[in-house]
């Protein structure tokens, strides 16, 4: 299977299938600046406080010799899911067996070309059942040009009563 397939740039929000990711988006391209994406400062959580469960805030570091994903903040849903806290952790310390390649691919797309990306994937977690679930990924851009942050949401199947639609492309994978 090739990874880059599932994630895929978003050019039209009404593509995604949940309501709080559009709303989201949508919070997210308000706080624009011309051709940048809002930085870490023009965007506060709070705003939405129905989204905390479902956002990550991930650090972009830029100190090594590759970059690093680190998670200023995880959603209780998230943290659910991954049967874990991850707030403080970096994405190459997580137990994600061939995710981790996928998602640093992803967020580096992200990062080089400050697109937002979004996905319907599916997995078998941790000897739990299959789950599906929607993701979007959004840059925040310092006033510097550089992509310092990542804003993550993520709406799993079943929760609060979302369903996705059956005929969304997904990817499975049981680590």
């Amino acid at each position: 299977m090739i990874l880059e397939e599932c994630g895929v740039r978003l050019d039209r929000p009404e593509v995604l299938q949940s309501r709080e990711l559009r709303q989201l988006f949508t919070y997210w391209s308000e706080h624009r600046s011309g051709d940048r994406p809002p930085s870490r400062s023009e965007i506060d959580p709070i705003d939405v406080p129905h989204l905390l469960p479902d956002l990550l805030l991930v650090d972009v570091d830029w100190s090594g010799e590759r970059l690093r994903y680190h998670y200023r903040l995880a959603g209780t849903r998230f943290t659910r899911f991954y049967g874990e806290e991850i707030t403080g952790r970096w994405l190459d310390d997580l137990q994600l067996g061939s995710w981790l390649a996928f998602w640093e691919s992803e967020y580096r797309a992200v990062v080089d070309r400050w697109e937002p990306r979004y996905g319907v994937d599916a997995a078998v977690w941790q000897g739990r059942d299959f789950l599906r679930f929607e993701w979007l990924l959004l840059p925040l851009v310092a006033p510097s040009r550089r992509c310092e942050m990542l804003l993550v949401g993520v709406r799993f199947d079943g929760s609060d009563g979302f369903e996705l639609q059956p005929a969304s492309p997904e990817r499975t994978e049981a680590d």
